[in-house]
């Protein structure tokens, strides 16, 4: 004990006792620290010593107490905190022989280092907000709008899974951008000098597959011509391959696509010599490739090959915050392809955001395209939008307020028939002037009615 006690002695407040709380032995900077003498505190009880305050609490009388080692914040006479461990020494018997306490960390280095703390905290703060910049400028220059948590997370994971050549595999409904984040994966890579060869497995006939992706030796069938032709597998070499719809590819097919991505090389069709391939993989699908499997669709083996990265992308309806910055993005475009200079009304936005999006980004950017080329004036309003959308719009409005279309009192009921009649008025006629001329009223109470009716109240003249 006595050796263990010189070991640990440099240890700040070194104190051991025995089974009883009595003090043994206590370190030479014990009277610094609790404004005692160690003739003082030998021989006696901890537990007076903790009555006197000297310290408060005891934790050697703690440990005795529970049997276990004990780290508590302890006060001295002065009025000064430190914090302090017990270590409780059991003999053959199980029962405790002695008890060595020490000050494990001074108050005072608690509180400086909370204060490197704070200030660490703070200025991760403001890396993180630079990154935040960097990022953002790094995702407008690849051409992706994301403003959502959802997709900041998306980027800031193929940002880091890039330049790592693992296989990525891309998932998400129809139009959600899928073939965008495979292009930001090859321009992220290392392989951004070599091609990007993309083919779609769904849209190409199930006997040309094989030819499209592995080539052909000529003479390897009719018209396969005198030269042959490499495969989009071998235009990929030293780049990124693309598979988008991958879930579309047969179960032959699947097995000699899991065989190039085992092997590394490639066979043309009508070829007897195995051509040594290397690119990255990237693939993509709108289906649950889980559900194919259990339907023996698709072979587990090359799902897990794939699934090295996965990305799942959200759809556009759970990311409302993408909406208009997409709109505006798309809009600027067209407006370009177009040489228009056509804008739209804040309330247009309003509806926008109330959309299901079934097609997602894809039926957002041609809904852009549409307007642009048919707006009648510079500045589309709510009016010019699709009929079904206004209703979606105000069929959001009404279930938000608690009421459904059909249902509720009579004057309710004719409150939605009205305003049928002042939107599809005004969807026809574009003035408050002319719809008043049409439904035979003043112009007054025309444009106090499409105010009340036409979503946000934006599209209804004064």
């Amino acid at each position: 004990m006595d050796m263990m006690f010189q070991i640990m002695d440099n240890e700040n407040d070194l104190t051991l006792t025995d089974a009883d709380g009595v003090i043994i032995r206590v370190s030479d900077s014990y009277e610094d620290h609790f404004a005692v003498t160690k003739e003082e505190v030998t021989g006696r009880s901890v537990y007076d010593l903790e009555r006197e305050g000297v310290f408060t609490p005891s934790v050697t009388a703690l440990v005795l107490r529970e049997k276990r080692k004990i780290t508590t914040m302890q006060q001295n006479k002065r009025g000064e905190f430190s914090m302090t461990t017990g270590v409780p020494i059991f003999g053959d018997d199980g029962e405790i022989e002695y008890v060595i306490s020490f000050n494990s960390i001074d108050i005072a280095d608690v509180y400086s280092i909370y204060d490197k703390y704070t200030r660490l905290t703070e200025m991760m703060s403001q890396y993180r907000h630079e990154f935040s910049k960097m990022r953002s400028q790094e995702l407008q220059q690849h051409e992706i709008v994301a403003h959502s948590e959802q997709m900041h997370d998306v980027m800031e994971l193929v940002m880091q899974v890039a330049d790592t050549g693992a296989n990525v595999l891309l998932t998400g409904e129809t139009g959600v951008g899928k073939s965008l984040i495979a292009k930001t994966l090859h321009q992220g890579s290392g392989r951004q000098e070599g091609p990007f060869v993309t083919i779609n497995c769904a849209t190409i006939p199930e006997n040309l597959v094989e030819s499209e992706l592995f080539g052909y030796e000529k003479g390897a069938f009719t018209n396969a011509g005198n030269k042959g032709k490499p495969g989009k597998i071998e235009l990929a070499e030293g780049g990124t391959l693309f598979l988008d719809e991958i879930g579309e590819l047969s179960p032959d097919m699947q097995v000699k696509l899991l065989n190039v991505i085992q092997d590394k090389s490639i066979t043309r069709v009508g070829g007897l010599k195995p051509i040594a391939v290397d690119f990255r993989l990237i693939a993509a699908t709108n289906r649950d490739l889980t559900e194919a499997i259990a339907a023996k669709k698709f072979r587990e083996d090359l799902y897990y090959r794939l699934n090295v990265i996965p990305i799942k992308i959200p759809p556009l309806r759970e990311r409302p915050e993408d909406i208009a910055p997409l709109a505006g993005y798309f809009l600027s475009i067209y407006n370009q392809v177009y040489s228009t200079h056509i804008s739209l009304e804040p309330a247009v936005f309003n509806v926008l955001e109330k959309q299901p999006w079934d097609g997602n980004i894809r039926q957002l950017e041609n809904l852009i395209q549409r307007l642009v080329v048919t707006a009648k004036s510079d500045v589309v309003t709510t009016a010019m939008l699709p009929a079904a959308m206004l209703e979606r719009a105000g069929g959001a409005a009404r279930a938000a307020a608690g009421a459904a279309p059909g249902t509720g009192t009579l004057r309710e009921r004719l409150e939605e028939v009205e305003r049928e009649i002042f939107l599809a008025a005004y969807r026809e006629h574009g003035t408050s002037i002319a719809v008043a001329k049409a439904l035979g009223i003043s112009q007054p109470t025309a444009a106090r009615r499409l105010r009340k009716y036409i979503p946000q109240g934006a599209g209804a003249p004064a």
